[in-house]
């Protein structure tokens, strides 16, 4: 439920760093980019060296205040003028552009995004009414598309491609662009430090199956190197300071595409979760360790804060019927079942090569 921080006494995460500058733009029209003009928050062509296009995601609120989903509140500021986007004074009114005071807890500077709606997009709206959110005003194809200086109203949820959103670094955009690559709305949150490379995560039950997302879940598939839902990233900024009880290093695993992160589930039993990430924050919730080797190169994938429930392929064993694609995967007590038996590894650049049907070539790591 949305609801503002001045009852909790936890520090909030620092806002994004000066490298953090993101490009805003939403699917009716990826050409097109947010940006201000004239004192108003418009569409206009992608100009990388237009500092009006450049805006900081500020998430110094993220853990105090969110929304009624759950999902942790920004503001997005405009690098040239310093000015804040503000909500509209209801559905079809323009959003506006405010002094920015970081000092001031405002609900009305706040936004959130929603779940995935489909590669990567998702929906901005009020931190406190959820069901207003950014659009593209007449950019959908039955008004005539986007153009330069189409403005950004509120409305409700329609399903348009212009109420679908990505909120991307300026450098990640470039460097896409350029290799043909596609990453998620939140997955620039590994830059910052060394390259990070995307992994596969399968189990020994199944090995011809990898981690994927899924409708906002976490499942296996058959796997599929052209499959950007089932690259993850694996996430060590932490591991230096966070360790489980057999010290085993903290990590999080953050898909690629839709830049939520894996977290805990509520239990034995129950299905782990997909989140927003934010890297700033040191979220236990989101944190996992591997154990020991537990035979071939397989290991358990654990809560880092409780060692005794492990990622589990649910009913993934044979006396379940196996792996199967959309099988889930919830957190279990270590049963030493070959469901409960994790690798993750790179993505291959020198792999080898298993044909499975005419159409398409699997590639598979080779273990050394």
């Amino acid at each position: 439920m949305f609801g503002f921080g001045h009852h909790h006494k936890d520090q909030a995460p620092a806002a994004s760093g000066p490298n953090q500058i993101f490009k805003i733009y939403c699917r009716a029209s990826e050409d097109y980019c947010l940006a201000v003009r004239d004192g108003e928050v418009v569409l206009a062509p992608v100009n990388p060296k237009d500092e009006t296009q450049h805006w900081l995601k500020d998430m110094r609120f993220s853990t105090t205040v969110k929304d009624e989903e759950g999902m942790p509140a920004f503001a997005l500021v405009n690098k040239a003028t310093g000015l804040a986007v503000k909500h509209s004074i209801g559905q079809s009114h323009p959003v506006k552009l405010v002094p920015f005071n970081p000092a001031y807890e405002d609900a009305s500077v706040l936004w959130t995004e929603s779940k995935d709606v489909g590669k990567g997009f998702r929906c901005i709206r009020m931190v406190n009414n959820t069901r207003l959110n950014f659009d593209a005003l007449n950019g959908d194809k039955d008004h005539g598309g986007v153009h330069d200086g189409t403005t950004v109203v509120l409305w409700e949820w329609c399903k348009g491609d212009n109420q679908c959103w990505k909120i991307w670094p300026w450098a990640e955009a470039h460097a896409a662009v350029e290799s043909g690559a596609t990453m998620g709305n939140n997955a620039h949150a590994m830059g910052g430090g060394p390259p990070v490379h995307a992994v596969r995560i399968f189990c020994k039950a199944g090995e011809d199956y990898s981690l994927t997302a899924r409708n906002g879940t976490v499942c296996l598939a058959p796997t599929n190197p052209r499959d950007d839902y089932q690259h993850w990233i694996k996430d060590m900024r932490h591991s230096n300071k966070i360790r489980d009880e057999e010290g085993y290093p903290a990590f999080a695993i953050v898909n690629k595409v839709t830049g939520e992160c894996i977290k805990h589930s509520t239990g034995q039993g129950h299905p782990v979760k997909l989140v927003p990430y934010n890297p700033a924050y040191q979220d236990e919730s989101v944190l996992w360790t591997e154990s020991r080797d537990v035979g071939k190169g397989f290991r358990c994938v654990r809560m880092v804060n409780n060692i005794y429930l492990n990622f589990d392929a649910f009913h993934g064993d044979k006396a379940h019927g196996g792996v199967h694609d959309g099988t889930e995967v919830v957190l279990w007590k270590w049963c030493e079942g070959d469901n409960q038996r994790w690798k993750i590894l790179p993505w291959c650049k020198h792999t080898s090569t298993l044909l499975i049907s005419h159409d398409l070539c699997l590639h598979l790591c080779s273990d050394e």
